[in-house]
């Protein structure tokens, strides 16, 4: 990438206009089009005054070298945007593994555990500004399936037969079992509708 590509992208990450930014470094709209298409180069105290303006450094922006923070950084709040489902995901399967061979309590803390400890890393993620809201809600969109059938099997088993399970039992009817996969369905296509709404 040339520096026009980068001062093109970070405009466009800004969200503003040429006009907008010649303003901003006292420029003439045509220079900064002349920058973006390569037709002229910024003087240094312009390279400057955008390094500043855009929140990033002068190597960045004539090099492509990003700051090692901001790099850093991005990695950081990619791989905890990507951890977080996982370990929703990880919650339910070993829960109902667990219950599977030893059908204790510990089941399903081991569950609740990991569902809340992936709620948790996204949510740090978000606060400090390592990923962005839209992270919290592609968190949701994957995980919420995990989740409302792990808590939805719990109240479900807890009703039906006293006990709580990460699963619906082999013992329950067929007909409860179409009751509990219809309000699951239910319960994730209006979850997954005002999540879409959330999105936009």
């Amino acid at each position: 990438m040339k520096l026009s590509d980068r001062i093109l992208e970070l405009r466009r990450q800004k969200g503003i206009s040429q006009e907008e930014l010649a303003d901003k470094l006292g420029v003439s709209r045509q220079a900064v089009s002349k920058w973006e298409s390569e037709q002229s180069t910024p003087d240094i105290d312009k390279i400057i005054l955008m390094s500043e303006y855009f929140g990033t450094t002068t190597d960045y922006l004539l090099k492509g070298i990003e700051p090692v923070s901001r790099s850093t950084e991005k990695k950081a709040g990619n791989a905890m945007s990507v951890m977080a489902p996982y370990m929703v995901w990880i919650g339910l399967i070993t829960s109902c593994v667990f219950w599977y061979e030893n059908q204790n309590s510990y089941a399903i803390m081991n569950g609740f555990i990991w569902m809340i400890g992936g709620y948790v890393v996204i949510r740090i993620a978000v606060m400090n500004g390592l990923a962005d809201e839209s992270a919290m809600n592609r968190f949701f969109m994957v995980s919420f399936p995990a989740m409302s059938f792990f808590i939805g099997s719990l109240l479900f088993t807890m009703t039906v037969s006293g006990i709580p399970a990460p699963y619906p039992m082999p013992d329950i009817s067929v007909y409860r079992l179409l009751i509990f996969a219809a309000l699951w369905i239910l319960v994730n296509a209006a979850a997954f509708t005002y999540l879409k709404k959330e999105r936009k």
